[in-house]
């Protein structure tokens, strides 16, 4: 009997053993199952973090003009806030200077009415009878009663008046309360909008001081702006070959350009007046010793200052583009263009024809890493030429 259990344990225990075994190499699957599902999840969310950190370093511009966006957008609905509000304040100045006058109407009635209250008083006392009945005979009492009907029906009249003023007055109140509830909504209105601009000022002031600030940055906002610059004339010499047909027919506007481009060098007029910041050529950065190649120059200008055309042509570019902010391109025919960057505002579109000193839209900072001035540049059958030889001197 106990020589069969020993064998018998023996296998039990092996089994059980077994089974165990299995079950722990279950378990470790499992668990490894589970840390390779973690590891690959972790490792997408990095990759989705690189890919933010990429994005965000390829997109200074980008960010950049849609900060300028943001603050364009912004300003124009705070003017327009601004507008309504003193539109608001202008009607409920209007409001209660008729409420002033409503209110001396009722003063002036409710002083007239008090006199008639005491002279009907009077006459109760003295006795209706006796303000009736004349002793001079049925004529007069007859004109008596005439006159005090006559009377009657201005009291008549008094009270409608007093009560139609008081119901003005009321009215006019309210239309107070309505004006002040309305004026201190737009109050708060353009105070969420203020503050919302100066966080779109700080954060193009987090970007521009990134780039001024960090080599890395600010070298990628130079690619950037190549990038920029090679698409945007690729963009005007696609145009122009397919309007080149057009473009052949002799017109006043391409023989003022060759008189005035051709045989008069350095003798266009200057698109704005300012300090010239930056020139055209290569250039060494101070800080970080970089060198690079500017294809137009820098013109220090007050925001809102008028920038006009140094020649006639045709608007070959009148919209937002990136690293230019608000752009304007103006085709002077046989291959002779002008580019105005920076501006805070764009008068004329896309085939609008200017005339020489016309104004073009208004000097700014969009996409300006310098403050408001305007980026003036100069092409001549696709090469940039030096502004400066061109212009007037001065």
């Amino acid at each position: 009997m106990g020589t069969k259990t020993g064998p018998r344990c023996i296998m039990l225990f092996l089994l059980v053993f077994c089974l165990s075994g299995v079950s722990a190499s279950g378990v470790d699957k499992a668990t490894d199952k589970k840390e390779l599902q973690r590891i690959k999840r972790e490792m997408r969310e990095k990759k989705k973090e690189l890919k933010r950190v990429d994005r965000k370093e390829r997109s200074i511009l980008a960010d950049l003009e849609k900060t300028d966006r943001d603050i364009q957008a912004g300003s124009a609905e705070l003017a327009l806030l601004q507008a309504r509000l003193h539109e608001s304040e202008a009607s409920l100045r209007e409001v209660e200077r008729n409420n002033a006058a409503i209110n001396k109407e009722l003063a002036d009635l409710k002083s007239f009415y008090s006199q008639r209250i005491r002279a009907l008083y009077k006459m109760s006392r003295a006795g209706y009878a006796a303000a009736i009945l004349s002793p001079d005979g049925l004529g007069q009492t007859l004109k008596r009663v005439k006159y005090l009907g006559m009377i009657a029906e201005r009291d008549r009249m008094l009270i409608k008046e007093y009560g139609s003023a008081l119901t003005r007055l009321a009215a006019q109140q309210a239309e107070i309360a309505g004006k002040k509830s309305d004026i201190l909504s737009r109050q708060q209105a353009m105070a969420a909008k203020k503050a919302e601009l100066e966080g779109q000022r700080r954060k193009k002031s987090g970007i521009l001081a990134g780039v001024r600030h960090k080599k890395g940055l600010y070298e990628q906002s130079l690619r950037e702006l190549e990038q920029s610059s090679a698409s945007l004339w690729a963009m005007i010499k696609k145009d122009e070959q397919e309007s080149k047909a057009a473009k052949k027919a002799a017109s006043e506007a391409s023989r003022s350009y060759k008189d005035a481009a051709g045989n008069d060098r350095s003798r266009l007029p200057w698109p704005l007046e300012g300090q010239v910041l930056t020139r055209f050529g290569m250039q060494r950065h101070p800080q970080f010793g970089t060198m690079v190649f500017r294809r137009g120059i820098e013109i220090q200008a007050r925001e809102g200052e008028p920038v006009r055309a140094v020649q006639g042509g045709q608007v070959a570019y009148a919209d937002w583009y990136k690293g230019y902010g608000k752009l304007m391109i103006i085709d002077h025919n046989n291959g002779f263009y002008t580019l105005y960057g920076n501006l805070s505002r764009l008068d004329l579109g896309k085939g609008d024809r200017v005339t020489g000193g016309q104004t073009l839209g208004l000097a700014g900072e969009t996409g300006s890493m310098k403050g408001s001035k305007l980026y003036f540049e100069i092409r001549r059958n696709g090469e940039a030429q030096d502004p400066l030889v061109w212009l007037a001197k001065r």
